[in-house]
């Protein structure tokens, strides 16, 4: 049993690390392809909006994986590792306001150059461009397209109502509720208007509001380089990311 959950402790940092990749393609029959240890009710979940909703502490809830015995991580995202003192940030699950999320437990398987631009700008064409490609090359019947959206960062503690705080340090919980009362992230807008443009739709991770929600979720100064790095763009681990997996596997399910 010990070395069964040693195993799975190592699969489960892999796999999030893995999903910081932007597109998953799924390929063949994805239902006959899953071992699941418990069964799923799709039904249950055929209509939800798995990207709307809120952060719940739960204190029986703990990391898929151990961060310390995760090969795969970089230094600067142990924040345990890097003397962050408090575990709390561990203990938050992503609630979906219609619906359970399912916790999966086991997974098988041009001819110019510009010197400047906008970098929205430069965005918008990077994603049109891969867009297009997608619409060409991709056949529907045999691989889906999923594209994980924009994550936010917490350096402006304006955004949350504490103009006195520096960023993301020494938070401790998510915001609390569904909706951020900050500025929309940039490019999320234009990332929907391309992909919404799509003759073959991919279909998006939004993670944009549960990542605004979550402004305790960040390396801060415990990234390993010392307090003068301030890291609220990047995510602990195990942390945040975990949820993208459980995300992705929802979205499996629920097709």
């Amino acid at each position: 049993m010990a070395a069964l959950l040693d195993f799975l402790g190592y699969y489960h940092c892999l796999a999030a690390v893995l999903l910081s990749l932007a597109i998953v393609l799924v390929h063949g029959d994805i239902h006959s392809s899953f071992n699941m240890g418990y069964e799923v009710k799709r039904n249950e979940v055929k209509s939800c909006d798995f990207f709307q909703g809120s952060w719940v502490f739960d204190d029986s809830f703990n990391p898929l994986y151990d961060s310390s015995s995760c090969p795969f991580i970089g230094g600067g995202f142990d924040c345990q590792k890097n003397g962050r003192p408090d575990r709390n940030y561990l203990k938050y699950r992503w609630q979906p306001n219609d619906c359970a999320l399912p916790r999966w437990d086991y997974f098988q398987y041009g001819n110019k150059t510009v010197k400047e631009m906008d970098h929205m700008e430069a965005y918008k064409i990077a994603m049109t461009t891969w867009a297009n490609w997608v619409d060409t090359n991709i056949d529907p019947s045999k691989t889906r397209v999923f594209f994980q959206g924009v994550a936010a960062v917490h350096f402006n503690a304006k955004e949350w109502g504490e103009p006195s705080d520096k960023g993301c340090i020494k938070q401790t919980e998510p915001l609390k509720g569904s909706t951020y009362p900050g500025p929309p992230v940039p490019g999320e807008a234009i990332l929907k208007t391309v992909l919404s443009k799509m003759t073959k739709p991919a279909y998006l991770l939004d993670i944009t509001l549960l990542t605004q929600l979550r402004k305790d979720g960040h390396p801060s100064i415990y990234a390993g380089a010392g307090p003068k790095l301030i890291d609220c763009s990047h995510w602990c681990l195990a942390g945040v990311p975990d949820t993208w997996n459980q995300l992705l596997y929802a979205a499996l399910v629920q097709s």
